[in-house]
């Protein structure tokens, strides 16, 4: 210390204040500036970690003190899988970011998500789903609790059983014509199988929703089927956007391809949705039973509210099945005795294509059990759909979690979880059949796996999923012998999350059985 204060006094001391700025207005104006910020900022961090509502749960600090780590690995697309690794670490809820939890009991699905009164409101500030509004009207994914109720009676009646037998044949027509389709293919080699679980699922929602199929089937380079997958891509911009209040700026920083699909997909929507309204003969679609409906809340749907509800058929209504049969087609060939069980139930129970039915596939139990353990392990949404915790706060899982923080249920580490099933990262359908005496599955906890949601916003078209996967699986695996192209490839690690899936090409040998 000595030589130190030796040094300061022959030379040192003279070249610091040497290299001082000058002592002007402005210099002083920003060393106040710096050091208020500095002060705030650590004020911030203090109350973050040591005095916040929060503070007692457990998580990594980084996260406690700011959201950026959260918008750091949302940009990356590894949210869900950074998630995850949290919850293998600190246990079944973790502090995410300053004001929001993560959990994935089946106890928090049923506190958080089907809770209704009061509800738990969906965090419209960046979090979850974004944007939030179409032509500046609410979806029907966040709209208000009296809004969404009143949505969901003017089109319940296009989700009922009635209309899923009605509809049985545009289910028919687009998975025979997928067959057709694929053994041709499968002639010149590989198939990329993600893109034509896509398409079908477009040709059948669109058919529905607007009286005539998209014609993806037929030709997968149509731009909408880009504009779909780039507008997936779009929500992380958004969620930074609208949580660090620069939405109005968004133009300015986002990729051009990003607005031009959002742009496009409205655009596209409100053409198709125009003809089917304007049909003289359509058919039994979607359309016909939400027109026909004669609940006064009918009466009050708006234009931008019915090009509303025909993007969400379309997104949401597309990319549920789809991502679930690409799920479970990779995990069946990655257990090939799995896969010779589903395969020899289907060729058993149907000994021609036409006798494969709705009705039919439904009775497939191990089809069903393989569908469930598919979604459970590669949910079509794999991430968090965050939740407003209501008034002075509520108790989730025994713990009081003070009003206005954020929670939510992460559907990926919920349903992979080893505190909720057993070898919960290895694909055994046998959990979802009838369990013998002592088999090591009879502890799972199976209501922590929601791949639909749950609550009054479940998701509508469920039913209409499970019988398009039954009856396009069914027929896929009835028709043809699968097999990896790319053996080696790491299919399901590789992908990036953007709330749903960033998937890549599925390349699959086809082996016809009927030539």
């Amino acid at each position: 210390m000595s030589d130190f204060l030796e040094y300061l006094e022959k030379d040192g001391l003279e070249a610091l204040v040497a290299n001082l700025p000058s002592l002007t207005i402005g210099n002083v104006f920003r060393g106040v500036g710096i050091a208020i910020l500095a002060y705030f900022i650590l004020v911030r961090v203090i109350y973050n970690l040591y005095f916040h509502p929060l503070r007692n749960f457990p998580g990594p600090r980084l996260w406690a003190i700011s959201r950026l780590p959260w918008h750091y690995v949302n940009l990356k697309g590894r949210i869900t899988w950074r998630i995850r690794e949290l919850h293998d670490q600190y246990g079944p809820v973790v502090r995410i970011a300053p004001d929001e939890l993560s959990y994935t009991t089946s106890t928090a699905w049923k506190k958080i998500y089907g809770q209704r009164t009061p509800e738990f409101p969906k965090a419209l500030d960046g979090r979850g789903i974004a944007p939030t509004s179409i032509g500046g009207r609410p979806s029907l994914m966040t709209e208000t609790q009296e809004n969404h109720l009143r949505l969901r009676r003017a089109i319940n009646p296009a989700f009922s059983e009635r209309a899923l037998r009605e509809q049985e044949h545009y289910l028919q027509t687009h998975s025979n014509k997928l067959v057709q389709i694929l053994q041709e293919k499968s002639e010149k080699g590989p198939v990329d199988m993600t893109t034509y679980f896509f398409v079908i699922a477009f040709d059948i929602v669109s058919d529905l929703a607007f009286g005539e199929p998209a014609g993806f089937l037929d030709n997968v380079d149509q731009p909408w089927l880009q504009v779909i997958l780039d507008r997936a891509k779009a929500i992380k911009y958004y969620q930074l956007a609208v949580w660090y209040g620069f939405f109005p700026l968004l133009n300015l920083i986002t990729p051009r391809y990003v607005m031009e699909s959002r742009r496009s997909h409205i655009a596209l929507t409100e053409a198709k949705l125009d003809k089917r309204i304007n049909s003289e003969n359509p058919g039994k679609d979607f359309m016909s039973f939400i027109l026909e409906n004669d609940d006064p809340a009918v009466e009050k749907l708006s234009k931008v509210e019915m090009i509303m509800l025909a993007s969400n058929f379309i997104v949401a209504g597309s990319g549920t099945s789809a991502g679930g049969m690409s799920g479970l087609t990779y995990l069946l060939l990655r257990n090939p005795d799995k896969l010779e069980r589903l395969k020899r139930e289907i060729r058993e129970m149907f000994k021609t294509n036409e006798e494969i039915t709705m009705v039919g596939t439904a009775r497939c139990k191990y089809l069903n059990a393989c569908l469930e353990e598919g979604m459970r392990m590669y949910p079509p949404t794999p991430g968090s759909l965050p939740r407003i915790v209501p008034g002075k706060g509520q108790e989730i899982d025994g713990k009081w979690v003070k009003g206005g923080m954020a929670v939510a249920v992460n559907q990926f580490s919920a349903g992979t979880s080893e505190l909720n099933f057993k070898r919960a990262r290895e694909f055994h359908p046998e959990r979802y059949l009838e369990l013998p005496p002592g088999s090591e599955f009879a502890n799972d906890d199976k209501a922590a796996a929601q791949p639909f949601s749950m609550g009054q916003r479940v998701c509508i078209g469920r039913s209409m999923a499970y019988a398009e996967m039954r009856l396009t699986m069914s027929k896929l695996l009835f028709n043809f012998d699968l097999e990896l192209a790319e053996p080696k490839l790491d299919w399901w690690n590789k992908q990036d999350t953007h709330l749903v899936w960033s998937k890549i090409p599925l390349m699959i040998q086809l082996h016809p059985r009927f030539k």
